[in-house]
């Protein structure tokens, strides 16, 4: 009989004495391609900060055009309800201008045409629907007026609010 023998092939690697030796790769030609992974892993970070600061540019630049809104769509109601006021002001001013050119003629026909023992009762008369008259007109205006002071303080931001994120989250 034969024997045989079988040679068994031991590759023993020394360990490593430093730790620079242990970064190094063994092979020669991993390095450049650890270094190109290295770069492009640095370049997607660059990116993506570069993203966010963009991100952050326009979210700053949205929350300023959205504060800007506000701040025009309160001037727009402001302004709205200061024309309404105004067309109001100038419609009563004209029915009024029509009451008295109405009035004036209406009592010089009647001053002219009524018998002097009425004279004095309708001056009284008179007198008193002027005073009614100047009695309804203060009251009017008093209420534009009051109207104008509730206008001004209510806050601007009364429509803006539904336009808000804070208000939807």
């Amino acid at each position: 009989r034969s024997r045989t023998t079988h040679q068994h092939q031991i590759q023993l690697h020394p360990f490593p004495k430093s730790k620079e030796a242990s970064a190094m790769p063994a092979d020669a030609d991993e390095a450049p391609r650890t270094q190109s992974v290295q770069e492009h892993v640095q370049g997607a970070m660059a990116v993506m900060q570069d993203n966010m600061r963009a991100m952050a540019e326009r979210d700053s630049q949205l929350n300023q055009l959205e504060a800007r809104t506000n701040d025009l769509q309160g001037a727009s109601k402001a302004f709205s309800s200061g024309a309404k006021r105004l067309q109001r002001h100038y419609q009563w001013q004209r029915y009024k201008l029509f009451i008295v050119i109405g009035g004036s003629l209406l009592w010089a026909v009647a001053l002219v045409l009524m018998p002097r023992q009425y004279f004095w009762q309708f001056m009284i008369i008179t007198a008193v629907l002027v005073g009614v008259a100047a009695l309804i007109n203060a009251l009017m205006n008093r209420r534009d007026q009051l109207q104008a002071e509730a206008e001004a303080e209510a806050p601007a931001a009364e429509l803006g609010e539904s336009l808000t994120r804070d208000g939807l989250e």
